[in-house]
C-alpha cells in the first residue's frame, strides 16, 4: 500500500490533506451556490433573500445609493450618525412610517460619519437631515428632529400624495 507524504502517521479512516481540501471546496460551493439563488439580481441592494418582503428601512454606501433612488419611484433618506441624540429619537418615527408606507415609499439610512462624500454631495450640514427622492431627483428635505405628522406632510408635499394608512 502507497504510503501519503503528506500525512507520515495515517490513523485509520482519517482524511488526507487532499480530501480535506475536497471536501472544503465542495462546501464552499454550496455556499457560493445558495447565495447566489437567494439574490435577487444585479439591482438588490437590501441582502433580502429571493421572494421575501423588502426591508423596512436599507442602509446605503456611496456605491448603492444611485441604484437604490433610481429603482424607487419615492425614497425618504435619512442622513444620521449613530452618536446623534436627535438622529436616534428620530429612528422610531421613520420606522414607524416605512411601516406606514410600505410599498408606496421607500426609506433608506446613510451613515455621514461613513458616507462623507454622499453627505457632501447633498450638501448635508447638519444631523438628521432627511433627503426626498422622487424618480430619482432629489425632490426635498428636512433638517432636526421633527414630529411624526409633520414629517408625513413634508414627504407628501415633496414625494406627492401617498396616503398614510
Amino acid at each position: 500500500m502507497p504510503t501519503d507524504v503528506s500525512n507520515p502517521d495515517p490513523t485509520p479512516g482519517a482524511s488526507t490533506p487532499t480530501e480535506d481540501l475536497d471536501a472544503l471546496m465542495e462546501a464552499r460551493a454550496r455556499v457560493v451556490k445558495e447565495i447566489l439563488r437567494t439574490q435577487k439580481g444585479p439591482g438588490d441592494v437590501s441582502g433580502a433573500p429571493r421572494g421575501a418582503p423588502e426591508p423596512l428601512t436599507v442602509h446605503l454606501t456611496q456605491a448603492t445609493f444611485p441604484e437604490f433612488v433610481r429603482q424607487n419611484e419615492r425614497v425618504v433618506v435619512d442622513v444620521w450618525a449613530p452618536w446623534c441624540g436627535p438622529c436616534r429619537q428620530l429612528a422610531p418615527i421613520l420606522d414607524s412610517l416605512a411601516r406606514e408606507l410600505r410599498g408606496k415609499v421607500r426609506f433608506a439610512k446613510v451613515n455621514a460619519d461613513d458616507e462623507p462624500v454622499l453627505s457632501a454631495q447633498f450638501g448635508v450640514q447638519g444631523i438628521p437631515t432627511l433627503l426626498f427622492f422622487r424618480g430619482g431627483k432629489l425632490a426635498g428635505r428636512s433638517v432636526g428632529l421633527q414630529p411624526k405628522g409633520t414629517l408625513l406632510a413634508q414627504i407628501q408635499r415633496s414625494l406627492g400624495p401617498v396616503g398614510a394608512e
